[in-house]
């Protein structure tokens, strides 16, 4: 049995970081003879969904190749430590397998595998002291209590040797188990994705044998007692993981609604904030215009109110120099208000400014000095676009009549009929 054990392959679990494990590896290598060894690596799943993620599945897929080349060069950094230590690389495999817990792909590797011979870490690195005796790493714990009694496990922590778990081999296959009399062979399916292992059964003994083989009976129940708790572990675990994931797609689709009324919520409510934004706007521009068109009403009205003044100022200038005797009127003739002056020229706000003749039909343009009506509209017709009294560009081109003064001139040409004579 021992030069089995001495041919058994050792496997060695390994982290993806190469750190963490390879002081484990260097110790396997150099203190068991290695003729076969398998670096054995539990990757945990990872449940990624399109709806609980948000990712495409091409993306998902894209993430899960990336996860798998890491982990595959990692891998093969433990198999370059193994031909560095003087291990030719037909003598390294690597076993990497996918499971919910480190702890139970670990011990659902042993029983698929039937392994014999296992070197795993106790503790982290960092964790280590001197006389350490005690594993403090939940998977070393989980795994030497399941595993079954046929694997010899070594639990190591930062290179040196903590604790050894003994195989006993005399249960599986051995010549000893074989030649006791009443045990045959019997396979015992496992419950999982492994294979069928080969255990050995007890039959009805007589009392000596019975004797004979008790203490390998009970190693067997024990055996077999450990298998039920670890296969009820096991349903209990998918049991748990079934309804996490049950809650998790709840929780997905949940969410997936809630997005849904979310993004419907964000859609109006930018559609809100942009109407009130163009009716802001437009509010903002009726202001600007109304704003716009006071100001030039006002400006309108300034202007009317200056020309008013300007004409009201014509006015009283006019009668001014007409010397109208308001006092005296009713002494006058009534077909002539007004008195002038025995001299035959008349005044000179008679004549316009542009022909300087006497007016006949006297007009006040909008620089708020009176033209004769056609030379003013002579003067705009020839391209006149500024006062010609001013030289001002003028604001209109409207004309308002100037009763007043044309009343004042027909006047003194009836009192002086030699005038163009």
């Amino acid at each position: 049995m021992a030069e089995a054990l001495n041919d058994a392959p050792v496997y060695v679990a390994v982290s993806k970081d190469v750190g963490e494990s390879r002081l484990t590896l260097l110790w396997a290598l150099r203190n068991l003879r290695v003729k076969k060894l398998l670096l054995l690596h539990v990757h945990q799943l990872i449940l990624m969904t399109p709806s609980s993620s948000g990712l495409e599945q091409s993306e998902i897929d894209a993430i899960q190749e990336s996860e798998l080349t890491s982990l595959y060069e990692s891998l093969y950094k433990y198999r370059d430590i193994c031909e560095d230590e003087g291990v030719i690389q037909q003598d390294v495999d690597i076993l990497p397998y996918r499971a919910n817990n480190v702890g139970e792909g670990i011990v659902e590797l042993i029983y698929q595998n039937n392994i014999k011979k296992l070197i795993m870490g106790a503790a982290a690195d960092s964790h280590y002291s001197e006389g350490m005796a005690h594993i403090t790493s939940s998977k070393a714990e989980y795994v030497i209590r399941y595993a079954p009694h046929s694997c010899k496990i070594w639990l190591v922590c930062y290179g040196n040797l903590i604790q050894t778990r003994e195989g006993r081999f005399d249960l599986v296959g051995s010549e000893s188990s074989s030649s006791l009399h009443g045990l045959d062979s019997a396979v015992i399916p496992y419950e999982g994705e492994g294979r069928a292992e080969h255990i050995t059964v007890p039959h009805a003994q007589s009392s000596y044998e019975e004797g004979s083989t008790s203490g390998i009976e009970t190693l067997y129940y024990e055996e077999q007692r450990r298998r039920l708790e670890f296969e009820e572990l096991k349903r209990e675990n998918e049991q748990r993981n079934k309804i996490r994931r049950e809650r998790e797609e709840a929780i997905s689709s949940s969410f997936g609604v809630t997005q849904i009324l979310y993004d419907e919520e964000v859609i109006c409510r930018r559609k809100a904030e942009a109407e009130l934004s163009r009716a802001k706007t437009e509010i903002e521009d009726m202001k600007r215009v109304q704003k716009e068109m006071l100001e030039m009403f006002q400006k309108e009205r300034e202007m009317f109110q200056k020309e008013r003044d300007e004409t009201i100022k014509t006015t009283e200038e006019l009668l001014r120099h007409l010397n109208l005797d308001t006092g005296e009127s009713s002494s006058h003739s009534p077909s002539s208000p007004l008195q002038w002056s025995d001299s035959d020229e008349p005044p000179q706000y008679f004549r316009c400014p542009i022909s300087k003749e006497v007016m006949k039909n006297p007009h006040v343009a909008a620089d708020g000095h009176t033209y004769e009506a056609d030379e003013f509209k002579r003067w705009l017709s020839n391209g006149g676009v500024n006062s010609p009294m001013t030289n001002l560009r003028l604001k209109n081109h409207n004309l308002t009549p100037n009763l007043v003064l044309r009343s004042a001139i027909i006047d003194w040409l009836q009192q002086h009929p030699r005038f163009y004579d």
